[in-house]
């Protein structure tokens, strides 16, 4: 855990060590998340990318074209079977 200042108009800087540790490259762009009264998220949005990536490869390499079909007509008779 490391202290950083804050300036008059709210920037940080964070720290080279962290940032290498962590997997944020600069220059680049965070998201920015609220978690609490005086507490902050900060997730690289290019890690988060590359992560969502390799998911939607490894959940794609099984896709079979022919199965598209079943797949779109079992959704709609599940929402044909709800009642309304």
């Amino acid at each position: 855990m490391k202290t950083v200042e804050i300036d008059e108009k709210g920037r940080v800087v964070i720290p080279k060590d962290v940032r290498v540790q962590s997997g944020i490259s600069t220059p680049g762009q965070l998201l920015l998340t609220v978690e609490g009264s005086g507490k902050i998220g900060l997730q690289s949005i290019e890690t988060n990318l590359r992560r969502a990536q390799e998911i939607g490869r490894r959940k794609l390499s099984s896709w079979r074209e022919e199965r598209h079909d079943e797949d779109r007509l079992a959704m709609r008779l599940t929402r044909e079977g709800k009642p309304r």
